[in-house]
């Protein structure tokens, strides 16, 4: 039976206006999970009015059998939740005139100053509308090209840009981890520093996220919850060497500190008085910036799909409000903020199963039934 820990919290669930009996329920449903062995760990946060009110963990905090148990304040390895960080540091460079949206990428990157690549701009990039490849298996093929394994040479740019592009820049969304490495580029050569140390200095030092990073610093590689053991020879910097950017998926961070990340975004890009992003830069990262594209989305046909600025808005099943916007990561993690309730919902759940709704949906539906 799948015992819980409780974190730090700062209110009750009465005084955050939400049912107390929804939290055991989540705590329950997880834990079945967790019993059935469907996942290694799970943890889970919700926060309201700038209140953090539940905060669990459960299960092994390491993928080995004589593992500690979960933390409520593990660092997690986020995967595409990366990509709203990476939006962020973007729109950052945005708002100090140093790139705009509509900036072909050719401009600064020279690879992509040809006629397929040319008409590619920084919009298109942060919107999954560039035309360049769709992550592998997002068209349900049965054999998919391991994208990262076939670019990771130092002439990774121009590895990324062979081939034909899967659809013209701005008329198709179809999710590109590869377009936000091409972001973290631009980052990199904008700013004059490698896109992990802006986003680190920028964004998540000011907001006080101690527990965020993309270089597991050695005193914190303890800190970091695994399900198998690449990712702990990962950690330890024996895996697999990058050539690439990480700007699709290469962030660490714990529960608390998307919480904190979400907070700013709700407070229109402030947080304990430190400005990350102006207000009308927030209105527009998270609010749709798509009009009649489609999406074939894993098989699901969208005709007309929505998408902000690295926030996604897609859901399964009418259990949030329509400007709540959100993000997903493998392995799995998941980032819920919305502004109507001023509701926040992080977790993570330790599986490299392939992406289940009993995992990322059904849970979601579950914390949000809360809300009163």
């Amino acid at each position: 039976m799948a015992t819980w820990t409780n974190g730090k919290t700062e209110t009750s669930a009465a005084k955050a206006n939400y049912c107390d009996e929804r939290i055991d329920l989540l705590a329950d449903y997880y834990g079945a999970l967790i019993d059935s062995g469907k996942i290694r760990a799970a943890g889970f946060l919700l926060g309201r009015n700038g209140k953090v009110f539940a905060n669990r963990a459960a299960g092994k905090h390491e993928y080995t059998d004589d593992s500690g148990p979960a933390k409520p304040d593990a660092i997690k390895r986020m995967a595409s939740i990366t990509k709203v960080f990476t939006a962020t540091a973007a729109m950052k460079l945005v708002e100090d005139g140093k790139l705009w949206l509509e900036q072909p990428v050719k401009s600064i990157i020279k690879e992509f100053d040809t006629p397929m690549h040319g008409e590619i701009n920084l919009q298109h990039l942060l919107t999954h509308t560039s035309g360049l490849p769709a992550d592998g298996g997002y068209f349900c093929e049965p054999y998919p090209i391991d994208w990262f394994d076939h670019i990771n040479k130092k002439d990774w740019i121009k590895r990324l840009l062979s081939g034909p592009l899967q659809a013209k820049p701005g008329s198709q969304w179809n999710y590109s981890t590869l377009g936000f490495a091409v972001v973290g580029e631009l980052i990199t050569r904008v700013s004059g520093m490698p896109m992990e140390d802006y986003i680190e200095q920028n964004i998540f030092k000011p907001l006080g996220m101690t527990r965020s990073f993309f270089n597991p610093p050695e005193a914190l590689k303890k800190e970091i919850t695994t399900t198998e053991k690449w990712e702990a020879d990962d950690i330890a910097g024996n895996g697999r060497k990058r050539s690439y950017s990480l700007g699709g998926f290469g962030a660490f961070a714990s529960l608390p500190d998307l919480f904190r990340f979400a907070q700013c975004y709700l407070n229109g890009g402030t947080l304990d008085g430190v400005r990350i992003l102006g207000r009308k830069t927030v209105e527009a990262m998270t609010r749709n910036q798509l009009d009649g594209v489609p999406s074939f989305h894993w098989s699901k046909n969208c005709i007309n799909y929505r998408q902000g600025l690295g926030w996604g808005f897609f859901c399964d099943g009418p259990t949030v409000s329509p400007e709540c916007y959100n993000h997903e990561g493998w392995g799995w993690c998941s980032l819920f903020i919305d502004p109507k309730e001023s509701f926040v919902f992080a977790s993570y759940m330790n599986t490299h199963e392939e992406w289940d709704p009993d995992v990322m949906v059904k849970p979601r539906t579950i914390a949000f039934s809360g809300i009163n």
